[in-house]
């Protein structure tokens, strides 16, 4: 998803959350500038128009050469205030369970792309944090994560973390003991550096034991929270469920002239469309799709950067023969900025169907997996199908939404011929169709493990033949992007907790 947002004003908006939540106490003092600054991959004149814009508002005390204090900032009503957080309850829920599942996998990756120079700064940089922040786990966790999410080179890590850490923010309600408070009162850097301490040996099972506690600590915390608020009021709001996952792509994967882009793309590689013919008129092909002539002509110009077709004065728009050897993706600096955008999207999505493969697989009784092998591997397209098997077997809905929200990524970037071939929509090369058969046959015999790392090995092969094909194109920031040829055991025990869940009244607001 796109936003319209300035720099500045997005990092106002978040810092308002972070105090309007309770993360950031009214009457401390906030972070200095530079702090600020590579806290949250911006300029130090990006950090003082926000803070500019936080004063302007009432949320912060700016002083000359003195770090800006925090004020409260106008305040809702509590009972408005309680209402919408029971009506979020269970998006809290779904939150910190998908921060669980997904957080180890994000963070193991990206210190595989740090070398030991990079890592010392990082954790000394971190050990310092940890003498200004104290036992507060839960803020040290800010600095900790987006730091090294943002070495991965991969753009929408970071973003997909954020996107979570807001769906997980509580409101603070006046006269209302705030979860976060009560986890600044429990001692628990300890946990803290013993995470620094995995992340540093490489032990990935120690670094999921110490997010776990560490989650379960919080959710604790939040669940007593809910309790209390439950018990305030006479009557339960019903519960909604809303995510927004804001990434820093700058095209709209959503747009009409995308979508008959990509519709005419497909049907010039299916054949239905033949090289070295015209295209119809512009006024014939606006009907046809029920656009208008202005959106039909940036589908056009969009299939021309792409080299799908090629204009001819007095003629048309003629199709060109989709060879890969005709295909420069250094065209223009948007084919450049979508193909690498496919890449952390196709890097992100191999990672994801981990918890995604065994979220979809865990449920399933002896004859529904022989149903489901049997369905996709007689679908038109297996790996898509495998692909739409994940989406409709998710417990979770903020997996899912993080699921169609990459796949739409994929879509929308995936401009070179020689993968616009095979996802989502076309035929599966020989290699990545035997994955796939042995992927099938892992879930048919239950053997969950194993058909987990086969469907990673699977989009893995996707993975690196794009990344091959874009290094050998000229796109050196593809070097930055990797993936291990498998990953650790460990990640594959864990298939589907029991989750807690937040009370929904007060009779059912035991903590377990």
């Amino acid at each position: 998803m796109t936003t319209s947002l300035s720099r500045p004003a997005q990092l106002a908006k978040t810092l308002r959350q972070e105090i309007l939540t309770g993360r950031l106490v009214p009457g401390q003092k906030l972070m200095s500038i530079q702090d600020l600054s590579q806290m949250y991959q911006v300029s130090v004149r990006t950090v003082r128009e926000a803070l500019a814009l936080l004063e302007q508002s009432g949320y912060l005390q700016c002083q000359s050469r003195r770090r800006a204090v925090i004020l409260s900032g106008p305040t809702p009503q509590t009972a408005q205030l309680i209402e919408e957080t029971l009506r979020q309850r269970d998006q809290f829920s779904d939150g910190y369970r998908t921060i669980r599942r997904l957080l180890p996998l994000l963070l193991w990756q990206s210190r595989l792309m740090m070398d030991k120079n990079e890592f010392d700064d990082f954790f000394r940089y971190n050990q310092k944090m940890i003498r200004w922040k104290g036992d507060n786990s839960w803020l040290l966790s800010a600095a900790l994560f987006h730091g090294l999410l943002n070495y991965s080179g991969n753009s929408l890590f970071l973003d997909l973390y954020r996107g979570l850490e807001q769906q997980c923010l509580i409101p603070v309600i006046p006269g209302m003991q705030h979860p976060y408070e009560v986890l600044a009162r429990n001692p628990q850097s300890r946990d803290f550096s013993l995470l620094l301490q995995g992340l540093q040996d490489h032990n990935v099972s120690f670094l999921q034991e110490r997010i776990d506690r560490m989650i379960e600590n919080i959710q604790q915390a939040v669940c007593h929270y809910i309790q209390v608020l439950s018990a305030a009021v006479s009557q339960i709001p019903e519960p909604v469920f809303h995510f927004h996952w804001q990434t820093g792509s700058a095209f709209h994967t959503q747009a009409k002239s995308r979508q008959t882009a990509q519709a005419l793309i497909l049907d010039i590689l299916s054949g239905k469309l033949q090289p070295n013919t015209f295209l119809p008129s512009e006024k014939v092909m606006a009907s046809q799709w029920n656009v208008s002539a202005d959106t039909l002509r940036r589908s056009l110009h969009y299939l021309r950067q792409l080299q799908f077709i090629q204009t001819i004065n007095g003629k048309g728009s003629l199709i060109c023969s989709p060879h890969l050897n005709h295909f420069n993706p250094l065209a223009s600096p948007e084919i450049r900025r979508n193909s690498l955008t496919y890449l952390q999207a196709l890097q992100l999505l191999c990672l994801l169907c981990v918890p995604s493969a065994l979220d979809a697989a865990v449920a399933l009784h002896a004859a529904a997996r022989e149903a489901a092998v049997s369905a996709i591997l007689n679908a038109p397209h297996p790996l898509t199908a495998l692909i739409d098997f994940l989406l409709a077997r998710q417990t979770s809905p903020t997996m899912e939404a993080i699921l169609r929200q990459v796949l739409q990524l994929i879509y929308a970037g995936s401009p070179y011929l020689y993968h616009a071939r095979k996802l989502p929509g076309g035929s599966v090369t020989p290699d990545a169709g035997y994955l796939l058969h042995q992927t099938l046959d892992a879930l048919k015999q239950n053997q969950i493990p194993a058909y987990a790392q086969s469907i990673y090995q699977c989009f893995l092969l996707l993975f690196r033949e794009s990344r091959t094909f874009l290094i050998q194109a000229g796109v050196s920031e593809a070097k930055r992007l990797q993936l291990p040829d498998t990953l650790p055991l460990t990640l594959f025990c864990e298939t589907n907790p029991k989750l807690r869940e937040f009370p929904n009244s007060p009779s059912d607001a035991k903590i377990r």
